[in-house]
């Protein structure tokens, strides 16, 4: 009788162990006691490392490899039939590649983590999910006010892939301490939260040992989700075993950051790089406008070659088009005091001049965020090309809703309320009606071939209406529908890319 146990109790221990095995560098060892599956990568060591490839970099990293499952067999097959959906995933994360893999790097992450925005989003910045999620990571709004990502009108931080990646490794490094070490239950938890996880956990209560993440009953999706991700992994270690073939990408940066301390556009930034437009938006998706404000994120993404260009052209230009301003830090300053003599955000103070925490000293000198120059200057020559300096406002009409109120509108749109208050003549106790409009006034254009604006950038946040854009604007249904051919259009979508002519 105690040998028919015994018996019992070895096949279900060996049968627990079948998915991982136990190695060094780049595999897991499996400890049923504590539910663990323990990397022994140590990804920060490749950190500066040389490597002919991006891939042969991202496989040096990968921790996962000895995990096997009829489930990730599935995914495989499914991805062997839509290879078109890798394909693309890949094209469009070139840009990224490299410095994800260097955020994962510098927080000891595994490799694998790199393709996560495969599975979220196709590596598509402007996706967005029914439950609010965006950008690449795919994070909802609760999520990312935790982790730091700003979110108005004009800038979404999710949607920003630098500033998203850097928030998803601080995410899941919480989440694998969450789960003692446990990476699987890591990932399923960033799909569907660490409550559903651990629900799960409690639910599977085995018997004889703790339950592993293949035991667990989770969403649909969620169970997808790390198969997937895993299967992903196995095509890019092996592509030749699946019939992938993976497009060369060298290991070095295709893009760089560039620092601004001043209000720019899309346009005025082509042209001082020329670099298109689309393609600037591409690389920099977290401005949800045709401005970029120092205030919301001071860094952008450009080409290699195109950030030594901008790099030895923007002060000049900046100079030409914008006031100068420093204060001399006096007894009994601070940021606040500051802010309102100069009327900017104290955010905007603490990026234009580099500053971490609150703390200024006396005779410190600090650089004010500039508003454009009064001055007689009309234009300026760029390659030979005589550009007009536009100094017009634009005016956007936010629509009332219910519960809204003057501090309220002032957050979303991230403006100064006594800025705010001014464009409305208006005083806090001044009642807001449901339905009426608020005037905010944003800054157009600055540079361009005439002396007309003429096309805005908008991008089309969660739940936006067309009502939204067209009154907000205070254009036609019509040439809105025209201008971005949306005839067979009913409804906007979350991340649409709108061009609004203001002519």
């Amino acid at each position: 009788m105690y040998k028919k146990y015994i018996l019992i109790i070895t096949v279900l221990l060996i049968s627990s162990c079948k998915t991982v095995q136990t190695g060094s560098l780049s595999e897991f060892t499996l400890d049923n006691s504590i539910l663990n599956i323990n990397s022994t990568c140590e990804t920060i060591k490749l950190k500066n490392k040389d490597f002919d490839s991006v891939w042969n970099r991202m496989r040096s990293g990968f921790c996962f490899r000895n995990i096997n499952s009829s489930r990730i067999s599935q995914e495989l097959k499914w991805m062997k039939k839509n290879k078109d959906f890798v394909y693309r995933s890949i094209d469009r994360s070139k840009p990224y590649l490299f410095h994800i893999l260097s955020y994962l790097e510098e927080k000891n992450l595994p490799h694998e983590l790199a393709l996560l925005p495969m599975v979220e989003s196709g590596f598509q910045p402007f996706a967005y999910s029914a439950s609010r999620a965006a950008g690449i990571w795919q994070f909802i709004p609760p999520t990312a006010r935790e982790y730091g990502l700003k979110m108005n009108w004009l800038y979404d931080g999710r949607r920003d892939v630098l500033e998203s990646t850097k928030a998803a490794t601080y995410f899941l490094s919480d989440m694998h301490r969450h789960f003692k070490g446990n990476w699987l239950l890591a990932i399923a938890s960033y799909n569907t939260g660490a409550g559903n996880v651990g629900k799960a956990i409690d639910r599977a209560n085995n018997l004889f040992t703790k339950p592993s993440y293949w035991d667990l009953n989770l969403p649909r999706e969620t169970e997808l989700y790390v198969p997937r991700l895993l299967a992903l992994s196995k095509i890019i270690a092996n592509p030749n075993r699946y019939g992938f073939k993976l497009p060369l990408i060298s290991n070095e940066k295709f893009t760089s950051t560039v620092n601004f301390r001043d209000p720019i556009d899309f346009k005025t930034l082509s042209i001082i790089t020329g670099i298109s437009q689309n393609e600037l938006t591409k690389l920099n998706p977290g401005y949800s406008t045709w401005i970029l404000d120092p205030s919301q994120q001071n860094k952008l993404l450009l080409p290699v070659k195109a950030a030594k260009v901008f790099n030895k052209r923007y002060n000049k230009i900046s100079r030409s088009i914008y006031e100068t301003k420093v204060h001399k830090v006096i007894k009994g300053d601070s940021l606040y005091k500051i802010s309102r003599i100069y009327n900017v955000k104290i955010d905007a103070l603490k990026r234009a001049n580099n500053l971490s925490k609150d703390t200024i000293y006396i005779n410190q000198k600090l650089k004010i965020p500039s508003e454009l120059s009064t001055g007689d200057k009309e234009f300026i020559t760029i390659n030979n090309q005589k550009y007009f300096i536009n100094k017009k406002s634009i005016t956007f009409n936010h629509i009332v809703k219910r519960y809204d109120n003057w501090y309220r509108i002032a957050k979303k749109y991230d403006v100064p309320l006594k800025k705010l208050l001014m464009w409305n003549n208006a005083d806090k106790k001044t009642t807001l009606k449901i339905n009426s409009l608020v005037k905010i006034k944003l800054q157009g254009p600055i540079l361009s071939t005439t002396k007309n604006m003429s096309k805005l950038r908008y991008v089309v946040g969660s739940g936006e209406r067309y009502e939204q854009i067209v009154r907000g604007f205070n254009i036609s249904k019509e040439n809105l529908i025209k201008d971005n051919k949306l005839k067979n259009r009913k409804y906007l979508t979350a991340g649409d890319n709108l061009i609004i002519n203001i002519n």
